[in-house]
Formats: C-alpha cells, sequence, structure tokens
C-alpha cells in the first residue's frame, strides 16, 4: 500500500520539485515496496488529469512489466548524485542491447524514460541544469564549449549525456558538431553526448528524422528499445511510439537495422525501404511508395491532398496527445492544402473553423468538432 508519506513525495517528483534526499527516500520505498504499483499508476493518472494533461506512460509501470514480460535483461542503474536522479529507476527496466553485461545507464539515459512530461521542450544537461524552451520548435546546437539553446550559450562543467525532451505539439531541431542533424517530432525524446568521441551513438523514443554527416571511421548508431540503426552517413527516419510498432525508413544512402547486437536479425535497406518491428518480435521489410505525409512535420507544416477531415484530425490528436471527435458530415469534408503546424490543438482547430465551416468545443477532456450552422 502507498503510504501517505511516499504518495506526496511522488507527487512533489512529478512537480519537479523534490530534492535529491526526497527522491532517495522515494527510490528506497519503491524498492523494498513493489506492491505499491497499481496506486502509483492511479496516482500518477490523477495528477495528469488534474493538470489537463493527457496520462504519459513515461514514468509508468506497464511498461516495465512489458519488458520483463518479452524476456528482456535488466539493469537497476545506481543513480549520480550531480544530476537529477530518476525516483522510478528502481522499477524502470532499461533494456540491454547486448550480449555482454551492459554498463549502468547515466543519469540522463535514465531521465529518457522517467522524466514527467512537461508542457514545453526541456534538455537536461549533464551537471543537472533543467533548461526549458518557450519555441514551438526548440534549436539546439552541440559547440566545443558546451550546448547552444535557442540561442542562448550553456556550459556544463560534468562529462555524460543530454536528454532532450519534446511533448506533444512541439518540435526540435539539433545539430552535432559533426555536422549531423536531428530533427524531433512531437511527443519524442533523445539521449546524446556533448560530443561525439570515437563513437557516435544516440537513444531516443518516439520519431525522429536523421540527416547523417558521413565519417568512414565512426559508424553512427541509434538505439530505440531493442532496434539497432548504424550507418555512416545518410538520411533516415526511426519512429517508435509507445503504441506503435517500430519503423525505419531509408530516404537516402544505406542503414543497417538489427535487433540489438543479433547479426542474424540484420537488415540492410535501400533507399524508399522501411523496416517494421510490430509487437509480437516479427520484422517486415517493405517498399515505400510515396513519401508525401511522413516527413512533413520536420518542415512544421501538415499538408493535404484532397485528404479526408476526419484523417486529418486524427493525425492531429496523434500529435498534439488530445482525443478528437466528428461526426460524419464533417468526415468526410476533402481538403487540399498546407497548414502550419501550431503550439495547440485549439490554434490549429481554430485555423481549420476560419478555411471550412466548421467549430469546435472541448468538453470532459475530448474536442468535438461539427458543422458551424449547427
Amino acid at each position: 500500500m502507498l503510504m501517505d508519506h511516499e504518495k506526496s513525495l511522488f507527487l512533489k517528483y512529478l512537480d519537479g520539485k523534490a530534492s535529491p534526499d526526497e527522491k532517495r527516500q522515494l527510490l528506497a520505498y519503491l524498492k523494498d515496496n513493489a506492491s505499491a504499483k497499481e496506486e502509483l499508476q492511479s496516482t500518477y493518472r490523477h495528477w495528469a488529469d488534474e493538470r489537463g494533461r493527457s496520462f504519459d506512460p513515461y514514468p509508468s509501470l506497464d511498461r516495465v512489466l512489458q519488458k520483463v514480460s518479452r524476456g528482456r535483461r535488466v539493469s537497476f542503474p545506481a543513480l549520480a548524485m550531480a544530476a537529477a536522479a530518476a525516483v522510478l529507476a528502481a522499477i524502470l527496466i532499461i533494456p540491454a542491447l547486448s550480449k555482454r553485461q551492459a554498463p549502468a545507464p547515466t543519469a540522463a539515459e535514465t531521465e529518457l524514460y522517467t522524466w514527467p512530461e512537461s508542457d514545453k521542450p526541456v534538455a537536461l544537461l549533464p551537471d543537472g541544469q533543467v533548461i526549458q524552451s518557450g519555441a514551438i520548435e526548440m534549436q539546439v546546437t552541440c559547440t566545443p564549449g558546451g550546448i547552444r539553446i535557442d540561442g542562448s550559450d550553456y556550459t556544463s562543467s560534468a562529462k555524460g549525456s543530454c536528454m532532450l525532451s519534446v511533448p506533444y505539439g512541439h518540435r526540435a531541431r539539433i545539430q552535432f558538431a559533426d555536422g549531423s542533424v536531428v530533427r524531433m517530432n512531437s511527443h519524442s525524446r533523445i539521449v546524446f553526448p556533448g560530443s561525439f568521441g570515437r563513437e557516435r551513438n544516440v537513444r531516443m523514443t518516439g520519431e525522429a528524422l536523421f540527416d547523417v554527416s558521413r565519417d568512414e571511421g565512426r559508424p553512427f548508431t541509434v538505439e530505440l528499445d531493442d532496434v539497432r540503426v548504424q550507418v555512416l552517413g545518410t538520411r533516415f527516419l526511426v519512429s517508435g511510439y509507445e503504441d506503435d510498432a517500430h519503423r525505419v525508413a531509408l530516404v537516402s544512402g544505406s542503414v543497417n537495422v538489427s535487433l540489438g547486437d543479433s547479426r542474424a536479425q540484420s537488415v540492410t535497406l535501400v533507399p524508399n525501404q522501411m523496416y517494421t518491428l510490430d509487437d509480437n518480435g516479427k520484422v517486415n521489410v517493405e517498399d515505400v511508395p510515396d513519401w508525401r505525409g511522413m516527413l512533413d512535420w520536420a518542415d512544421g507544416v501538415y499538408r493535404a491532398d484532397g485528404t479526408s477531415m476526419k484523417d486529418i484530425l486524427n493525425y492531429m490528436s496523434r500529435y498534439y496527445g488530445e482525443k478528437v471527435e466528428c461526426d460524419s458530415r464533417v468526415a468526410g469534408i476533402a481538403c487540399t492544402g498546407t497548414l502550419n503546424l501550431r503550439s495547440t490543438l485549439s490554434d490549429m482547430l481554430s485555423e481549420l473553423s476560419g478555411i471550412f465551416s466548421i467549430k469546435s468545443r472541448r468538453q470532459d477532456g475530448v474536442w468535438y468538432v461539427t458543422l458551424s450552422n449547427e
């Protein structure tokens, strides 16, 4: 049973107000009381509802159980006190992508799964600095002296990885010192080193478009749970949201995709091919006949070409993390044109209402779209 004191500590953690000592207390409690899982989930759900946020799986223990049920090897990392310690690390499973014993993840790698969802893009630096962005698309540049975020320079005395969290309705662009560029889609996260050494490795969840600068001596590796993508230099899309299959789609060049370090399950893609790994572990490789719609978000737009309003609203629902419903008369409206992705679903629906004869209202956490003459 989750005690009142521990419940209070957990709420402080979600609000980002827990001190390092309070995080240690909660961590110790969770280690010894795994049965508190259901109450922890319920507490988090109520916390999200009170703040008008969608229930998010990052501190979700269901994610842990799913990984355990798949037989993935686990490790419980020791948390670095110099950075923001992850309270749920003791019960969160970081998948090991190697047959060898994996080293303990850094604090930033742990935060990839445990950092509470924010309304704005957030960067966590190796020394624990938390930088929040007010932009729709956060701009990040890795420099020899540190990291530049939205035009401001930040230095970090600690060596290690950075974590970037992009919430619903936002995006981010990251340029590494080697010239490689990553564009992060809505509801995505990435862990990357401040500067690449002999290897160029990043870990992520969600969706990202990579433009990797070629370096024959340093392959670029992207890890998405069990999926491992390795390239020398190319353009490709990686997608793996919590409720969807993992996908790697190659725009140009060549990529090698594998499950962990398993060479037996390794696949080399050619341009316009897509690798898919479903929840049952089945791998499929198919052609991408048309890139239309798959990469538009990276330019901050949604392009419609005779697209039904229902499909547009379904896309907006996923992009902004809010439920949208419409009746059959609205669903069948055909749309052609380009929409700029705005910071909120309310703004986007207002723009659609200015183009089409529709109106929207929000009730009990759901947006309803109807004809404007009703």
